[in-house]
């Protein structure tokens, strides 16, 4: 869903005759904390393939990590227009997943609908590592509970994923709408935006 909103926010930007090239003059802070959260991330991913036991520690130690970074990365940046918006986001997940032992909640009702009947069951069996049914869940408003259809598909998302969702929006239709922004020097976003 978040490449959705980058393309989303690109294409307001264009019909409020923004330039996409500005998109590459922005200069983030930290950047380093983006790329090292990437790496916990594909450490995940390797995991899952089998490459590790996925029962081992390292799972939740890296699972636990990537996000943290990816949070601090949001707060490095915050005085970016809009980076804010994200941030509630991030913390609405972060939220869930803490007071759910580490774990996300998914509505079992939307996880047949978009992923069958063989996922259904092993979610309601807790047989998937680091979901739980959200019916079963602490704060389960929070969990990945609302099924999304995107383009030819269907997701599910949680308040927080279409919080940082709308938060990339606003921030990608900014940057390329801003005309202050015409050289790649370390950039400040126009307050004056929407004036």
């Amino acid at each position: 869903m978040f490449i959705e909103a980058i393309i989303i926010g690109i294409i307001i930007g264009f019909f409020r005759k923004g330039k996409i090239n500005r998109l590459s003059y922005i200069d983030f802070n930290m950047p380093i904390l983006a790329y090292l959260s990437a790496f916990f991330y594909i450490g995940i991913i390797i995991m899952n393939l089998g490459l590790l036991d996925l029962s081992s520690f390292l799972y939740s130690i890296f699972l636990l990590v990537s996000y943290i970074l990816i949070g601090l990365f949001i707060i490095a940046n915050i005085s970016k227009k809009y980076m804010f918006i994200p941030l509630i986001g991030f913390f609405l997940n972060f939220i869930s997943f803490i007071f759910n032992g580490f774990k996300f909640p998914i509505s079992s009702d939307a996880a047949l609908l978009v992923y069958g009947s063989e996922i259904h069951n092993l979610l309601v069996e807790g047989k998937i590592k680091y979901f739980i049914p959200a019916e079963n869940s602490t704060l389960s408003f929070l969990g990945i509970i609302f099924p999304i259809n995107k383009f030819f598909s269907i997701t599910i998302l949680s308040i927080g994923d279409i919080v940082i969702s709308f938060g990339i929006i606003l921030i990608v239709q900014s940057i390329i709408s801003d005309k202050r922004i015409k050289s790649k020097n370390k950039i400040t976003l126009s307050k004056d935006l929407f004036k």
